[in-house]
């Protein structure tokens, strides 16, 4: 798995270019790893500083290494074939940089540029919003484009990279409504259209040629056109007889390659005391796949699904999370004032599909401080 796609499933990038609604510090560690001996060690650093009155700059720095064990005849590991009976590790870089701007008290701007680089992809995207407060601040719509180049490399047994172009056009919208002093209700949709080389370099698939009784290994090829939508929705509510806040989260995605899937989330806030959150979580997916599976072996279009991800299954996902409130440290050290904001959050989070012949499970290890001034 490329370390760009985990960073796609643990934080979104748009989350990074959201109205932040007070200066904050954070520094998180991740670890990944899954049943086929593929890891991911990421530590990343984000910033948001208000400069002057309404003006706020956005950074985020991120370094990670990925591990891919040696190949064992054919695979979907996204790793070259040299030094194939070694481990192959990478170091990849990120950087975000943005600014937010305020028009008034109701109305805020946001425009950023996202830079990553490893040894076989780079990838830059150009980021813009605008957020408007409407009912008293108590309804919010939210508008967001990106517009992302991809290279995505390939190295070959010389040690040479073959580099394939990618383009990605992007569009989120969001709506926020309070309906209660302790209920919220988000709403939104996605589309993206993706041009370029959408496959992996890497995966190899077995097919057979124009003798049934004869197979034949290539390189995996997907279009080089893809059209995907989602809608999604979210309620938030806080029970103050049980001194926690559920969260209910549905999407709906679908595309032209024929893929639709359904994603529900559920998650519990939990106060133990004060200054203690427990937050246990669950991801339910269900997923139809590309149907594009027949294989035209010879001409000029052979594509094909050996990818899980685009195969029909299920998955499950669970986890728990604990977040403690450092001002618990420093109510009897005045000293320790600067710790009033200041968080310290763990979470871990199992994985695991049930697709026949090559199931899925990994884990996902998180920690994150996080300071508020």
């Amino acid at each position: 798995m490329r370390s760009h796609f985990l960073k796609g499933l643990v934080v979104s990038l748009a989350a990074v270019c959201a109205p932040v609604i007070a200066d904050q510090i954070e520094y998180s560690v991740y670890y990944f790893g899954d049943n086929a001996n593929n890891t991911v060690a990421t530590s990343a650093f984000s910033l948001a500083k208000t400069l002057w009155q309404r003006t706020m700059v956005l950074l985020d720095v991120e370094l990670d290494q990925t591990t891919v064990p040696p190949l064992d005849g054919v695979t979907g590991a996204s790793r070259p074939p040299r030094n194939s009976k070694s481990p192959f590790r990478k170091n990849r870089g990120q950087i975000i940089g943005g600014v937010e701007q305020g028009l008034g008290d109701n109305t805020r701007l946001v425009g950023s540029y996202y830079f990553s680089q490893e040894v076989d992809y780079q990838s830059q995207a150009f980021i813009g919003g605008i957020s408007q407060d409407l009912a008293q601040k108590n309804f919010t719509i939210s508008l967001l484009g990106q517009y992302t180049v991809d290279s995505v490399g390939e190295i070959l047994t010389d040690g040479s990279i073959l580099n394939r172009y990618k383009e990605t056009h992007q569009a989120s919208l969001s709506v926020s409504q309070l309906l209660s002093p302790t209920s919220v209700l988000r709403m939104g949709a996605d589309a993206m259209r993706i041009h370029g080389f959408q496959s992996d370099p890497y995966r190899k698939v077995v097919i057979p040629t124009s003798t049934p009784l004869v197979m034949d290994t290539i390189t995996e090829r997907h279009p080089s056109m893809r059209y995907r939508q989602a809608a999604w929705g979210e309620i938030s509510k806080y029970v103050a007889d049980i001194d926690g806040a559920f969260i209910v989260n549905y999407r709906y995605y679908w595309d032209d390659w024929g893929l639709k899937s359904h994603t529900a989330t559920f998650t519990f806030n939990k106060y133990i005391t004060k200054d203690w959150i427990l937050s246990p979580n669950y991801r339910y997916y269900d997923q139809v796949g590309a149907e594009y599976s027949d294989y035209a072996h010879g001409g000029t279009e052979v594509y094909d699904a050996s990818d899980y991800k685009l195969k029909t299954f299920g998955s499950n996902g669970a986890g728990v999370g604990l977040t403690c409130f450092l001002r618990t440290f420093g109510r009897n050290h005045p000293d320790w004032d600067f710790l009033t904001n200041s968080s310290v959050s763990v979470l871990y989070n199992r994985y695991f599909n049930d697709l026949a012949g090559s199931a899925f499970s990994a884990n996902l290890l998180e920690t994150r401080i996080r300071f508020s001034f």
